[in-house]
């Protein structure tokens, strides 16, 4: 007998590309760089998909690959990083419908944290100015456990520190290491299609539980698994509205 569906209680969502728009600051920052050190800024919406692969991400976009095995790419890192802790907010905000689905998450019960390879110390200060540091449960940066996502560990920590299970949870990436995260450790991940990756990316390869395309597809999916958990729970009796009429009379026609 299958197992039944259990309702979701916590959503673990990664922040940079999913829970809030950082690229105009992100980029931005290391575009400053690149006139300080006499290049030419490439344009904004050629380094916005690199994104969630942070400062070295970007960086290696925008200067080329070659930087970061470089010797001097330590020191154009931490210079980037330094502006970009100043400006962590400037100009980044939570998507939009994003404030509208962790309120709603809150009246139906369901709790919330960030799962991120953004380190600590550039985090929560960055939920600190969006304005949700009190309401996120749990916070897991890049440098809170020994390992990054796709690595399951930081997914662990934020299971301990919410004490539920795997199965309690769902993930919410802009990424494939998010679902690969989610998949090591039992967890139905979710792709996030409003994220920052190439144009011509393949979510469907990802191997996400769904694709959504707004923050708003997330309540819908919950709708959903919640309808599908009570479904089956049910008696057997009322799992088709006992109504031979009912739309769903057909599903129960044994075999």
């Amino acid at each position: 007998m299958a197992a039944a569906m259990r309702p979701v209680r916590a959503v673990l969502f990664d922040l940079d590309g999913t829970l809030a728009d950082t690229a105009p600051d992100l980029v931005g920052c290391v575009q400053e760089v690149m006139r300080e050190r006499g290049c030419p800024p490439r344009p904004f919406a050629s380094l916005r998909a690199c994104a969630s692969q942070g400062a070295k991400g970007v960086l290696a976009a925008g200067f080329g690959e070659a930087l970061v095995e470089s010797p001097e790419y330590p020191e154009v890192l931490k210079q980037c990083l330094a502006l970009y802790s100043t400006r962590l907010a400037d100009r980044s905000r939570l998507f939009p419908g994003m404030r509208e689905v962790l309120d709603e998450l809150g009246r139906r019960g369901i709790r919330w944290g960030v799962v991120t390879n953004k380190p600590e110390y550039l985090t929560r200060p960055l939920l600190e100015a969006l304005d949700v540091a009190r309401e996120c449960e749990v916070t897991v940066g890049g440098d809170t456990t020994a390992r990054l996502k796709p690595h399951p560990e930081p997914m662990l920590h934020a299971l301990r520190h919410l004490a539920l299970d795997a199965t309690d949870c769902i993930m919410l990436g802009d990424a494939p290491r998010d679902i690969q995260a989610a998949a090591a450790v039992g967890m139905a991940g979710l792709a996030a299609a409003w994220g920052y990756f190439p144009p011509d990316e393949d979510l469907s390869a990802w191997g996400a539980a769904a694709i959504l395309q707004s923050p708003e597809d997330l309540l819908r999916w919950l709708s959903e698994k919640q309808a599908g958990a009570d479904t089956s729970t049910a008696r057997p009796e009322l799992q088709c509205g006992g109504l031979a009429g009912s739309a769903l009379h057909p599903r129960c026609i044994s075999p």
